[in-house]
Order: structure tokens, then sequence, then C-alpha cells
């Protein structure tokens, strides 16, 4: 085992701004100070000949060169890795300066062989008052140690680089610092340290890299490190980096570290802002949002530089060709379906078919076209060779006085001729209690008002109400207020009702006075796209063939994460509650909704207020509904990002009702994660091949920009305040 005499240190001080020449000059006389002196001292300025020449007028014994590699930190720092002496290389940055043990400590753990590399402490020199607003989980954007590091000496993956130390063998062997990471003037990037020292680890797996609190460093932060601007820029770089770094050490070496930070870490952070608040310290809130804005800005820089990699390496996909949507009936006899469109002449890919068995669902399934035709011998074959067990019987539908009355709710915007389509299928229903209210959502013209007066007013079954405040949640308030059935039923205006989809609904309710909610199947009214076909396969909106009762007592035995499983139970196209539970759960969250901030999220938070409420929900395959999914691939952009944001919302609207549900979502974190990223999981493992990952990364970002998406929409909210509807053209015209 060697000794602290037996190790020799270079140092290596990076430059490049002739305004820090100050805080140079004293990071120079503090290596210069140690009481274990360094073997040499070589300061590398980034392309400024001024500076150089500065500093090598002034510290003459201190090797001064210009930076021969690539511009930016990674380029300068191995240009003074090629010159300077001394078997173990440390670095230090200009605006730090060193205790006087600093060296002394580092060389007592290079005592052991098997120790490749070594930090220590970075402790912040504020220009005054720390700011309030500032995490000490965060101080990393400055720089310094932060809360979630050791406190002790303790193995870590990588250092910090403004107080490192590495075995010059050992950095020699892996090839220096990487050129593609790093910060170039003031753009604020990094990750090269981390990259590195991944890259040390695997090329030497037997020794370690040793974090010593003991060895300090003080680094200077300049006022403008002290503003919001910087700190979302840093973020910003930092996940841009983490994504660049992944293409040479992989995505788990790069995030393996940062998990156990955002499960345990960061979580923790924003609990004890909250209690800080609780106890007179308001800045607490503003410690927590920061905690929360922090990593939703350095996830979505990572999610998008991923993103934009994978567009340029993705291979073009085939050329795409329709479904022909089929519905039909083992009861009435099976179709020959004909692969060519007699409309458009096009040639359909496959057969997307529904099979029901005297109006039950009881297959879905796609049907490839080996032929021009699929014969009804050929579908039936197909049938009997389905082995998916076939779903229990229906339950009975009531009719005659015992049917409750209920009211269909259909919130618009602006989309009168899908609007139309809806209604009609509506008014078609096969229930014979039933009235529908349209409630027109902050409009820009007149054209939905003038529809219902033109066309549905004089039925005497449809209504239309004004909400001027936009906000999906705040119409369905609004719907609410004028039903008048004791069950409300919500759909889209871009859906087609099945004829028995009311009364499907209204027998759930009767069947079980514990059930409030009902949800429905949600199927393809058409697949024509290639975005439409994504969207179908990637999970779609339904919930498959059997019915499925989801009880607040008891849980439910496939989610570990219930009740907050996102899309469990449904879908806020396809669902219906009775006012009772509507009203003990206070109706819908306006801040909730497209129209809102918030984008989403309303469907998902009614579910789980339903069940925290104490009722039941139930999922009816017989109550369906045809969709129209977006035909356009931006479309489908925007729709994943708008979903991811509203499931941040919602699953943020748990938190800040009871904030004593974050140690739930922070036990079930690790799940959540899999779900999410791992290319195995049930989510992952749905998608079709060609599907963009753009998308994928599209609704991660999503998700976090959801948390400050609803508190600023609740905000909002607040401010705007409720108000009674509008209602117009609600009597025969």
């Amino acid at each position: 085992m060697s000794t602290t005499q037996d190790i020799s240190f270079g140092v290596i001080i990076c430059a490049h701004d002739m305004n820090r020449v100050d805080l140079l000059r004293a990071s120079i006389r503090s290596v210069q100070a140690q009481n274990l002196p360094a073997r040499d001292i070589v300061v590398v300025c980034d392309h400024n000949p001024a500076l150089l020449a500065v500093v090598g007028t002034e510290f003459p014994d201190v090797t001064v060169i210009a930076n021969q590699q690539a511009q930016g930190l990674s380029g300068a720092r191995n240009t003074g890795i090629s010159i300077v002496k001394g078997g173990v290389v440390a670095f230090i940055d200009d605006d730090a300066t060193a205790d006087a043990d600093w060296l002394g400590i580092l060389a007592k753990a290079y005592a052991d062989p098997a120790i490749m590399a070594v930090g220590g402490g970075i402790l912040p020199l504020w220009p005054g008052n720390r700011p309030r607003w500032m995490p000490p989980e965060f101080d990393w954007t400055v720089g310094c140690s932060y809360v979630g590091l050791p406190t002790q000496n303790t193995y870590v993956r990588n250092l910090i680089g403004c107080n490192m130390s590495m075995r010059r063998t050992c950095l020699e062997a892996v090839g220096g610092f990487a050129s593609a990471l790093g910060r170039v003037g003031d753009n604020a990037s990094g990750c090269e340290e981390t990259e590195v020292f991944i890259r040390m680890q695997t090329r030497f797996p037997d020794r370690s890299i040793l974090f010593v609190p003991a060895a300090r460093v003080h680094h200077s932060i300049s006022a403008n490190r002290m503003r919001w601007r910087y700190f979302a820029n840093r973020c910003r770089a930092e996940g841009r980096a983490k994504a660049v770094m992944t293409q040479t050490v992989g995505l788990q070496n790069s995030l393996s570290t940062e998990a156990s930070y955002v499960r345990k870490v960061l979580p923790a952070g924003v609990l004890r802002g909250i209690t800080d608040a609780t106890k007179g310290d308001m800045a607490g809130l503003a410690r927590s949002s920061a905690i929360v804005a922090g990593l939703a800005m350095t996830t979505a820089a990572f999610a998008l530089q991923r993103a934009k990699m994978a567009l340029n390496t993705r291979p073009l996909p085939e050329p795409f060709k329709p479904r022909l949507i089929v519905d039909a009936d083992l009861s009435k006899g099976l179709p020959d379906l004909s692969q060519v469109n007699a409309d458009t002449a096009e040639s359909y890919g496959a057969a997307w078919c529904l099979i029901r068995d005297k109006g039950k669902p009881v297959k879905l399934f796609e049907l490839p076209f080996d032929a021009p035709t699929i014969t009804a011998r050929d579908l039936e074959a197909r049938v009997q060779s389905d082995t998916t067990p076939l779903p229990d019987a229906a339950i009975p539908q009531v009719t005659g006085a015992g049917a409750p009355h209920v009211t269909v709710v259909v919130a618009t915007r602006n989309r009168a001729t899908s609007l139309a389509r809806c209604l009609d299928s509506l008014i078609a229903q096969t229930y014979p209690s039933m009235d529908i209210v349209v409630v027109d959502n902050a409009p820009s013209s007149s054209e939905t008002r003038d529809l219902i007066a033109s066309t549905y007013a004089r039925s005497g079954q449809v209504r239309y109400v004004l909400e001027q405040t936009p906000g999906l949640g705040r119409a369905h308030n609004t719907g609410v207020t004028t039903a008048r059935g004791s069950i409300i039923a919500f759909t889209d205006d871009d859906v087609i009702a099945d004829p028995a989809w009311v009364a499907a609904i209204a027998a759930n309710f009767t069947y079980d006075d514990q059930i409030g909610c009902v949800t429905g199947l949600i199927l393809p009214a058409e697949l024509e796209t290639r975005a439409q076909y994504w969207t179908e396969r990637q999970g779609g909106f339904g919930k498959g063939l059997s019915r499925k009762v989801f009880d607040p007592k008891t849980g439910h035995r496939d989610s570990p994460l219930f009740p907050y499983a996102a899309g469990a139970f449904g879908s806020g196209a396809n669902m219906a509650f009775r006012r009772e539970t509507l009203e003990r759960m206070g109706g819908f969250d306006p801040a909730l909704g497209a129209g809102t901030l918030a984008r989403g999220g309303d469907d998902l938070a009614s579910f789980v207020s339903a069940l925290q409420s104490g009722y039941r929900i139930a999922y009816e395959p017989g109550a369906i509904v045809w969709h129209h999914h977006r035909r356009s691939q931006d479309g489908m952009r925007r729709q994943a990002y708008n979903y991811g944001v509203g499931l941040g919302a919602y699953l943020t609207k748990q938190v800040v009702e009871d904030p004593r549900r974050l140690a739930f979502f922070a036990r079930k974190s690790v799940a959540a994660f899999r779900h999410l990223f791992s290319p195995n999981s049930s989510k992952m493992d749905k998608l079709p091949n060609d599907y963009p990952r753009q998308y994928v990364w599209s609704e991660r970002l999503g998700i976090l920009m959801g948390v400050p998406g609803y508190l600023r929409s609740r905000r909002h909210t607040r401010r705007v305040g409720t108000h009674l509807p509008m209602t117009e053209a609600t009597d025969p015209i």
C-alpha cells in the first residue's frame, strides 16, 4: 500500500474569462499554499490570448498554456492532461479556492491502490444572502455539493468537476474527456465529468471512485447564477447533456444515480419546503416549486434531445395501408370482406373486426388481407380459432317505468360537423328516458348555436348551453347544473354512440346501487391513416371486452398503483355518474381538462374522486362509442403531449389536495418509472415497430410539464372564479 509521500499531484485549472481573472488568481494561490505541495500547476486558457498573457506574466512558476484542442472545457482539460506531471491529476475551477489540506486529504485516499479517483465537498460562496427560493437539492446547478450527496466517505459513480482528481493511468486509458460534452464559454452545459467516470468504471471495474467530503473547496457564485433564468438554463443544459451522454455510455449507466435522486431526494425536498411553509417560512413553497420545475425542465430537455437524436437514426417506415372497420354479429351471419374500398378504390391492409353475439361484443381482432376477399367462412374460422375467453353474460337492461332518466352532456367547441354526427347517434338511442345537453365552451363563432337552433332544438331532446370560460372540467360542471337526469353521461363531439350505449350504462346503475361511475368501450370509427392506427395499437381507449368493477374498499389486484393508475378505469369520452356521486365529489375540477393550462386529466381525477367518495366504478364493454382518432401525425404528437400534461396535472392535483399522497407516489416511483421507460413494460410493448419514439418522449415531457401546468391553471381558475352558465335556445324554436 502506498503512502502520501508516494502520491504526486498535478493540478489543472481551466480558465476562459478575463472578467474572472481575480478569482483565477485566488484559485492559483490556494493551490500554491497547499500543505502537500503539488508537483506542478497547469493553467489552461481557453482561446483567450489576453488572459494567457496576464496569467503567464504574473505566475512565472506556473505552467500557463493555451488550449490546443476544440474550444470548451473538455478540450482545455485534455490539453492540460497532455503536459501535466504527477501520478494523480487534480482539477479545480478558476472561480474556486481550496482549503490548505485539500491535496493532503485526497492523497490519504490514494494510499489504497484500488481507488482510481477521489473528489471532495464544494461549498458555495454567495455574493450576499443565499436566494430563499433556491432549493439545496439543486446546488449542483451552481457547481456545488447538494443535498443528496453523501456526508461521509462513500463510493460514488462520479464526482463534480470543481473538485475532482484521477490517477493519470486510468484517465489516459479512457482517452480523457469527450469533446462533445462540457461547457463552451458560459453555455451552462456539463456531464463531461460524469461521462468520463462511467467510462473509467467500465474500463476498470475492480477499482472505485471515492467521495471525501472533508477535502473541500469553496466555489464563488456570481450574481447572475442566483437568478431563475440561469437556474432554468442550467437545468435544460444538464438534460441535453445527459441525453448526448447516453450515446456513449448507455441509458442505464447515464441515469443510475439520478433515479435514486429523483425517487428519494427530490420528494423529500418538496415535503420539506411544504413543511417549512406551514411553520411560517413561505419561501418553502417557492423551494418546493423550484424542485418540481427544475426536474421538469431537466427531464423535458433530456426527452427532446433524445427525440432529436432518434429522428436522425430512425429508418423510414413502410407505406401504410388503411384498415377496414368491421362490426359484425354472429347471430345475423358474418359478411364477406372486400380488400378494395368501393368508394376510393384504395386497398385495405387488414380488417379490424368487432364481433358480437346478439349485440354483445365477444371478439376483437385484426385480420390481414391475404387475398382480395376474406370470405364469411374465413372470418368465422378466425373467430372460432380465437382462444380468448368469452366475456360473461351481459347485465340485463332496464326498461319501462323503472328506467332512470339519463342526461347526456356533450361539451364542444367549433366542431359543428362532427357534433352533428354525434347528436344524430344520440337521438337514435334505444333507451326510453333521456335528454341531451350541448355545452358550447368558449366558442369563437355561433356555428354550434346555429346548428342546435336550426336542426335539433325543435325535437325537444337537445338543449344548448353556453359556457364562456374555456376548460372541459368547467364545461362539464355547466352541463351538470342544467341536466335533468339522475344519471349524467358524458361523451365527446367526435364520437358516434352505439344505439344501446345509454341503455348499457343505465343497466349498471340499476344493477348495483354502490356503483357511482360507469365507463365503457371506445372503439375506432376509422383507421384510415397511420396516426389513427398508431393510436389504436398503442392501447387506444378501450379496456377490453370483459366487465370490471373497481371497489375502493378492496382495491384491484391488477394494479399496484390503484386508485391512481392512469386510464385503468376508462376515458372521458365514455363515462357516466350518478348525480349524487358528482355532488359528493364536488363536481369536476375546473382547473383540469382541454382548454385549460393543464390540457387534460379531468376524467382521471373524476374517477379517483368517485372512488375516494366511496363509490364503485364499473367498466361496461357493452356501452360502446366509436371514436374518430386524430388523422394527422402532427395532431397525434400534440395529443401525446397533451395527454402527458393532463396526466401530470392530475397527479399533481392529488398531492396538492393531500401532500401525504406524495409518500405513496414515492414508494411507487420505481414501478411507474419502469412502466414509462422499460422497453418490456406493458405500455411500451403495445407500440408498433414504426411508432415514433419522439411521441413517447413528448408524452413523458408532458407528464413533467403537467406539474407547473396544474399549479398555474389552479391559480388562474381561482382568479376567474365561478359563475352561472348562460343558456340559450333551450326551448323548442
